[in-house]
């Protein structure tokens, strides 16, 4: 009997140690599998986190590129914030280290894109109706500098346009990409609970999405090469319309002084009126006095009532000022057709004076006034300004020009190009190649700033000067022909 209940008490501990050894091996797999489960679950974290780091990275890098591109809703103001969110996000101590390579290679392109954006910012404050540079932007930039060469900038609206519709698709692009993003992280937070079935379908989706990343990523540097391209082609455009304008403005300059003066002084508008006849005298009246700077022994030519065109004109009378008053003045009658008297309301007119104005000249070439052959050209300049004008630009006997041409100058009187022999004597006017090429280059000068040109006769016609008929000196023997100086003295 003892021996059954020592054998049942043995069964008893056979079947408690067996038991004790299915509690511990199944603890044992239990405790296995809960540990291999958190582990699946920390690395599933891991990847999340790094996804989240990766796509915040990307989401600042979008919103920098919508600043820096602008009218996207940031601001230039959050670029600073928003590489520092990158920063920061970088130095997290549980980010994975593909995941950190990621966010830093991020990072650096941002700053490369920011430096890109301080270089093209720079200066942009000089542009006339633009924003200050540091708050300008790529299309704000681009908006200024349209809006300076809108004339000339028609082909450019297209590519402008085309600008923007590829920004448009950037945005759109970066939505999907972030829409996609969003949709990935609620399908791994899912995965906890489905961690062994989803896992595969949670690398697929990953794949995928830094594939349309980095495709994004190429159309953005896309967009960006468009705009260099772009802004290429507006600083030519713009330094083309430069060029133009400052060639026009030269000519606006120009011209508005010869106009000024056009609309200061007239030659062809009689400077006055005869008033009064005192034919006996032999005197008249004019119209003209002190007041307007009339000038002493000012000579005049006087035209009938009716004519017009005082250049083809003759004139039928000459008279000089002998007495001024502030509003008229007394001149002698030098020269007067009686078939043809002077009458009250006739024209005084004179090549050289306008009322408060001095006529300015130009005088190029050898002249001769008197017949004989010596160059009086001298002799002239004295008489234009005797007449109450001003020569500004002639050249002397060996060619060297003084004085300057300006779009002030109203006449250049060219005479002929000297006809002698170069050993000929003092006075004597030269074949001289220096005084031809003086000639050509006031010619060329006067023509540049649109002065009229006028020969001998027409000036002295306009001043009612008749030229001396022409002398001729005959040499016998050795008798050598009188200098410059000499006859001077004779006179």
């Amino acid at each position: 009997m003892a021996a059954r209940e020592n054998q049942g008490y043995l069964v008893a501990v056979i079947i408690l140690v067996i038991l004790v050894l299915c509690l511990g091996l199944s603890t044992f797999l239990a405790d296995a599998g809960r540990r291999q489960s958190a582990e699946s679950l920390k690395t599933t974290q891991e990847k999340l986190a790094g996804s989240e780091a990766v796509l915040e990275s990307y989401r600042a890098k979008a919103n920098i590129l919508e600043a820096l591109v602008g009218d996207f809703g940031p601001s230039v103001a959050e670029v600073d914030a928003e590489i520092q969110t990158i920063k920061q996000t970088s130095a997290k101590a549980n980010l994975a280290t593909n995941s950190k390579e990621t966010v830093n290679g991020i990072l650096q392109k941002v700053e490369e894109i920011n430096e890109v954006y301080k270089k093209d910012m720079s200066g942009a404050a000089e542009v006339a109706g633009g924003a200050a540079g540091e708050a300008q932007t790529w299309r704000s930039r681009i908006q200024t500098l349209t809006n300076l060469v809108a004339k000339k900038n028609n082909d450019n609206k297209t590519t402008v346009e085309r600008s923007k519709n590829d920004e448009k698709e950037a945005a759109q692009k970066i939505k999907a990409a972030q829409d996609l993003l969003a949709l990935t992280r609620k399908t791994m937070e899912d995965l906890n609970t489905q961690l062994s079935d989803e896992k595969k379908r949670s690398l697929e989706k990953e794949t995928q999405l830094k594939g349309e990343l980095a495709e994004a990523i190429k159309e953005s540097e896309n967009v960006n090469n468009d705009y260099k391209d772009y802004r290429a082609k507006s600083d030519t455009e713009i330094n083309k319309v430069k060029n133009d304008l400052a060639g026009v403005k030269r000519e606006n300059e120009t011209m508005k002084i010869k106009i000024n003066g056009y609309e200061r002084e007239v030659f062809d508008r009689p400077d006055g009126q005869i008033v009064k006849v005192a034919s006996r005298l032999k005197s008249v009246f004019i119209n003209i006095g002190s007041e307007d700077g009339l000038p002493q022994n000012e000579t005049f030519s006087i035209y009938d009532q009716d004519v017009i065109n005082f250049d083809k004109g003759k004139h039928k009378a000459k008279i000089e000022v002998t007495r001024i008053y502030p509003y008229r003045a007394e001149a002698r009658i030098t020269e007067e057709d009686p078939t043809n008297p002077i009458l009250s309301g006739d024209h005084v007119l004179t090549a050289t004076w306008d009322p408060g104005n001095k006529v300015k000249f130009a005088v190029a070439g050898a002249f001769n006034l008197d017949g004989d052959i010596y160059d009086d050209r001298d002799k002239l300049i004295r008489m234009i300004e005797r007449n109450g004008g001003e020569v500004v630009a002639t050249h002397d006997s060996e060619g060297t020009i003084t004085g300057k041409i300006d779009a002030s100058v109203r006449y250049i009187v060219v005479g002929k190009p000297p006809t002698l022999a170069e050993d000929a004597g003092e006075g004597l006017m030269r074949n001289s190649s220096a005084i031809v090429a003086a000639m050509r280059a006031l010619e060329a000068e006067a023509a540049e700033n649109t002065v009229e040109k006028i020969d001998l006769a027409k000036l002295l016609n306009r001043m009612g000067v008749r030229a001396k008929p022409k002398t001729t000196i005959i040499q016998s023997g050795n008798i050598p022909l009188p200098s410059k100086s000499s006859r001077s003295s004779d006179r």
